[in-house]
């Protein structure tokens, strides 16, 4: 089986406190995200720094571990590598803690759209989203050399392995509320995460 990865070492630089432990109606959303993951995936691994490892052990439990990123000071590109590199596994699915709406079918399906790739990515209107996606061990040799040229953009290796992108048309049918891609970076973000869980309970958001 694959593994699971969530990267939860970047900066909390438009929100406060610490991104990795907010919550959205109040569950922390990597507690969701590991709901979502578990049966899927033979592990699930937190990557974060070394400052954050002890703090995040709270998240560790049956098959989740807390792993300190192998390369730090890369952003999410050098936690993608981090994820490989700790997996046991030759497949990955990597999403950012900042995703309160993934769900199964659709980390299933960006799974199954790997099999004969490097990488399988969602294609939006508004790009790719490499933080909802799936990637092949073979991908670290291009990352590690991306990284020693000082290039942090997560998709300027994608040109030099074979990508599978996933239209949104297909993704999408697994979404039917439109949020599976939606990232939480500022507290307007998470009022409208916050807003979106209350009225798919039924009732009216609390202000």
């Amino acid at each position: 089986m694959p593994t699971g990865i969530i990267l939860a070492g970047g900066e909390s630089t438009r929100m406060p406190g610490d991104k990795a432990f907010m919550e959205v109606a109040g569950r922390r959303v990597i507690d969701i995200q590991i709901e979502v993951m578990h049966g899927l995936f033979e592990e699930i691994l937190i990557v974060a720094n070394t400052d954050r490892v002890g703090a995040l052990a709270v998240f560790e439990g049956e098959g989740v571990e807390v792993v300190e990123e192998a390369v730090r000071g890369f952003g999410p590109l050098g936690g993608i590598l981090s994820g490989l590199a700790a997996s046991r596994s030759d497949e990955v699915f990597i999403v950012a803690c900042d995703l309160p709406f993934i769900n199964r079918e659709g980390v299933t399906f960006v799974m199954e759209s790997l099999k004969g790739f490097q990488v399988a990515v969602p294609c939006t209107p508004d790009g790719l989203e490499p933080l909802h996606a799936a990637y092949h061990w073979s991908c670290r040799p291009f990352i590690e050399e991306q990284l020693d040229s000082g290039d942090l953009k997560v998709t300027r290796f994608f040109d030099r392995v074979s990508v599978n992108e996933i239209p949104w048309e297909e993704l999408g049918r697994f979404d039917p509320t439109g949020r599976m891609l939606f990232n939480i970076n500022s507290p307007a973000d998470m009022r409208t995460a916050a807003d979106a869980c209350a009225s798919e309970r039924g009732r009216a958001p609390r202000r």
